[in-house]
């Protein structure tokens, strides 16, 4: 979970929701985010690609999180993210590093990287601001993103 969410950028919920058949090749389609501009191709970075393979071979519920359960509200990222929490304490990382944190880094990379502000809100997920690409545009293809994302190295960090 963690490094899934290091490498894609993408919310606790959104990695829990997210259905097999929403993985294809080199990508996932985040279909059911926070907002319309949560909807979103990400690349599978080179450093998650067995992962998400291994996770897909051993999904007995349709999910690449196998094994989850709803809450109350229909998501199913209540429990993981309690778990994260006791282990980041366990750990001896404060109140100030959540879950969240690691889309603050994967930015953080990104913008270090130079990586264009439309392409990094793109992979988050952020609206596109301004008529000419907020309005207009498409997105980057998948090559441009995958381009994009090739600069998130947490081992280097």
């Amino acid at each position: 979970m963690i490094t899934l969410a290091a490498y894609t950028g993408c919310r606790i919920e959104e990695l829990c929701a997210l259905r097999l058949e929403a993985i294809s090749g080199d990508k996932i389609e985040i279909t059911d985010a926070k907002t319309e501009a949560g909807w979103r191709t990400v690349p599978i970075h080179p450093h998650i690609s067995q992962t998400v393979d291994r996770l897909i071979d051993t999904s007995a519920d349709g999910y690449l999180l196998s094994g989850l359960t709803f809450n109350k509200y229909g998501n199913r990222s209540n429990a993981i993210g309690k778990k994260f929490g006791r282990l980041k304490k366990r750990l001896g990382y404060g109140e100030d590093y959540v879950f969240h944190s690691f889309r603050k880094g994967f930015a953080t990379q990104l913008e270090n990287a130079k990586v264009p502000v439309t392409e990094v809100a793109r992979l988050m997920g952020h609206e596109v601001e301004g008529q000419t690409f907020g309005n207009y545009s498409d997105g980057l293809a998948l090559e441009g993103l995958k381009e994009a994302i090739s600069h998130v190295d947490w081992g280097t960090h």
